[in-house]
């Protein structure tokens, strides 16, 4: 009679981790994940204010679930433990090496964001328009020579287009990064050195009409470039 011969290792590796309780796992990384992108100012990154709450929320009901499903007897039933053997994976990867985001590639292939409503930037000082005032503002005249010589300050990240030119860029966001618009103004920059891709600036100079390839456009002449740090809110709501 044959004696069944020892296991592999395979098999025995297979075995000890179909045991281990992946589904309260699963859950448990899910919600450190969204509690920790909070603490680690990078749900700010991703979604409005608005939302924080509901994600804060939600991670925390998922901690108390898992703890509850792991302080109890394990079911006698098979788990589906590969699935959430990945999700652990998954979360844990986004802890410890998150995505470099850039938003300028994101602009880069999104259509412009619609701004409907009143230039409501038509009565501020033209100093204190920021880039957004300053895109409604040209996109509802139909006579941009009128700023001409108007001093321009603002921020923004630096937009690499697929022509290779560089406008000074803002994002629109209702919800999160899913629905993400761009708003953007051309700049004449410095010729010595123009700031690199995703860059956040503060341009200072003046609205100008210039000849571009697309005709005469509204052109800030950039007198003074300053780097800035990234804003803890890096988009429009």
């Amino acid at each position: 009679m044959n004696q069944p011969g020892p296991p592999s290792l395979w098999s025995v590796v297979r075995r000890a981790v179909a045991r281990w309780r992946w589904p309260p796992l699963a859950l448990l990384c899910c919600g450190v994940t969204l509690v920790h992108s909070w603490s680690s100012g990078r749900l700010q990154l991703l979604m409005a204010p608005v939302f924080h709450g509901l994600v804060i929320g939600a991670g925390l009901a998922l901690l108390v679930w898992s703890v509850t499903m792991l302080a109890v007897e394990p079911p006698r039933r098979p788990t589906p433990w590969r699935a959430a053997a990945l999700v652990v994976c998954t979360g844990l990867l986004m802890v410890l090496a998150p995505p470099r985001s850039s938003f300028s590639t994101l602009a880069r292939y999104r259509p412009p964001a619609r701004l409907d409503g009143l230039a409501v930037g038509f009565a501020l000082p033209p100093e204190q328009r920021d880039l957004v005032d300053w895109v409604r503002l040209l996109r509802g005249t139909a006579q941009p020579q009128l700023f001409r010589g108007e001093p321009v300050q603002v921020e923004g990240f630096v937009l690499v287009t697929a022509t290779g030119e560089r406008h000074l860029a803002q994002l629109l966001v209702r919800c999160c990064l899913a629905d993400a618009t761009p708003v953007w103004l051309a700049v004449q920059w410095p010729a010595d050195a123009p700031p690199p891709q995703d860059q956040w600036v503060r341009v200072e100079g003046e609205m100008e009409l210039l000849e571009t390839s697309g005709g005469m456009q509204p052109v800030v002449v950039a007198h003074e470039v300053t780097t800035i740090a990234k804003p803890r809110q890096p988009f429009r709501t």
